[in-house]
């Protein structure tokens, strides 16, 4: 579905939602019933008349535009073929990487030793995955979703485990921007769940402020990754104390 065909149709929702007929509309823009059912069939709308009709939604034509992005079905998680695909090429898996954290094209050949023609053929292929949209002009829509992760024990998490893990908490945590909690006592199942779910509420929120700021430049974004964990767990070290 293109671009427009989507606002089209966001419109024909909200107008729904609002329990606004053709009739009503053609009323308040004073036009002919059929005028309006011939620009909603045609999809034929004037920039004018676009602001006339979210004038009507109270609306803002930046809102109806997120209104459709939302409505829009996005991938949660990749095939497990493509995730090996990504990391088996560091280019793409860096190319993927930015454009998740809503870099754009421009921004990641200044930033990166990549050429156009090669960042090309890398967004050509997360297009292929339907991680993004390529559109005219080398722009990038993102088709995931807000609650996208990757597979679990999948090759990404591996390569996480592997290469990442060990490297993110040789960190000290001792400066700005920085923290590291460690706590540890004894807890009742329902106390676990309970944790459990106030976390998931944090990774919600960590998600959030990274779509809040995703049009931001690149430039005063940085690089920043949460890991919440909780499990039972028993030092090993201890193990041999206790009572056979």
């Amino acid at each position: 579905m293109t671009t427009s065909s989507r606002i089209i149709d966001t419109l024909k929702r909200q107008l729904k939602v609002r329990g606004i007929t053709y009739k009503g509309l053609s009323e308040r823009l004073d036009l002919s019933e059929s005028a309006v059912k011939h620009m909603f069939s045609t999809g034929n709308f004037s920039l004018r008349r676009l602001d006339d009709v979210c004038s009507v939604l109270e609306l803002n034509i930046g809102d109806l535009v997120n209104i459709a992005e939302s409505l829009e079905p996005k991938i949660e998680q990749l095939s497990a073929d493509n995730e090996q695909e990504i990391v088996a090429d560091d280019r793409l898996l860096l190319v993927a990487y930015c454009l998740i954290n809503y870099w754009t094209f421009d921004e990641i050949i200044e930033r990166y030793d990549i050429s156009p023609e090669a960042g090309l053929r890398y967004l050509r292929k997360l297009d292929r995955m339907k991680v993004i949209e390529l559109q005219p002009g080398d722009r990038v829509r993102l088709l995931i979703a807000n609650n996208f992760s990757w597979r679990k024990n999948g090759a990404i998490e591996r390569f996480f485990r592997s290469r990442v893990q060990t490297e993110f908490f040789s960190h000290d945590f001792q400066d700005e921007g920085s923290i590291r909690i460690v706590k540890n006592g004894m807890l009742s199942r329902k106390g676990q769940i309970q944790l459990i779910e106030k976390l998931k509420a944090v990774g919600d929120l960590f998600d959030d402020t990274t779509w809040d700021e995703r049009k931001l430049p690149a430039t005063d974004r940085h690089g920043t990754t949460m890991v919440l964990a909780i499990r039972h767990w028993f030092f090993e070290g201890f193990r041999h104390l206790e009572r056979g």
